[in-house]
């Protein structure tokens, strides 16, 4: 009971990690603010995860501000095509759901599986971005293929993504919880998911099986790790 509290104890580091995704998700809000620069704060913010899952980060705020000039050149355009993308769904989902065009509300089902293709790459496409160096091009094909091969934990990516912020949103009580927790929190559990394949990619774990991918890699993994392995 008494290692239970102590510094290195399994609440204390609960409690610290909780305190660091508040933290984090504050920061992570505060640069998305001008929609153009989401792209590097959430792979940035992503940076920052996976660090705290490997347990070998630094300081929060000069690690996130490092990885946030790192990711503007390549996440912006990233992140820019997504957001064109869903802001092009949606539009017309307004468009058919408020039946003005005279449309079949049938159409709304090739928009919900856009919708879905969307957010299936964008999981994978962010924290590719804050992870590898790789082109636009490179980490859309990357990405598109990892959420292929592991289609059932990408699924449950795209579920975390969406429900976890919805319910914090929409439940009244729960509100105050979205402005602390609706980023960081969602993209914690996912990271819990998508790290392990990252593992594989840098050579950090042996797999037991050939990988069902063929990953296009350019300058390979940040900070030094060994690069991604595939076919250019």
């Amino acid at each position: 009971m008494k290692n239970l509290f102590n510094q290195e104890g399994p609440v204390m580091r609960a409690l610290t990690d909780l305190s660091t995704l508040v933290f984090l998700n504050i920061l992570t809000a505060v640069f998305c603010l001008p929609v153009v620069t989401a792209g590097a704060s959430l792979a940035a913010m992503h940076y920052v995860i996976m660090e705290m899952i490997e347990d070998r980060g630094g300081g929060l705020l000069p690690e996130f501000w490092k990885r946030f000039k790192e990711n503007l050149r390549n996440a912006t355009p990233v992140w820019l095509i997504l957001f064109a993308a869903a802001a092009f769904l949606y539009a017309d989902y307004r468009i058919i759901s408020g039946g003005q065009a005279g449309l079949p509300r049938a159409m709304l089902i090739p928009i919900y599986a856009g919708a879905f293709a969307v957010a299936a790459i964008y999981v994978y496409a962010i924290p590719l971005t804050a992870r590898f160096v790789y082109s636009t091009g490179a980490t859309f094909k990357n990405a598109a293929i990892l959420a292929a091969a592991y289609f059932p934990r990408t699924i449950l990516m795209v579920l975390i993504s969406a429900a976890v912020p919805y319910l914090l949103f929409n439940v009244t009580r729960l509100l105050p919880l979205f402005f602390l927790l609706g980023i960081s929190l969602p993209s914690y559990f996912c990271a819990l998911l998508y790290a392990p394949i990252f593992e594989k990619m840098i050579g950090k774990t042996d797999a037991d099986e050939d990988r069902p991918w063929v990953l296009e890699d350019e300058d390979g993994a940040k900070d030094g790790d060994s690069s991604a392995s595939g076919d250019n």
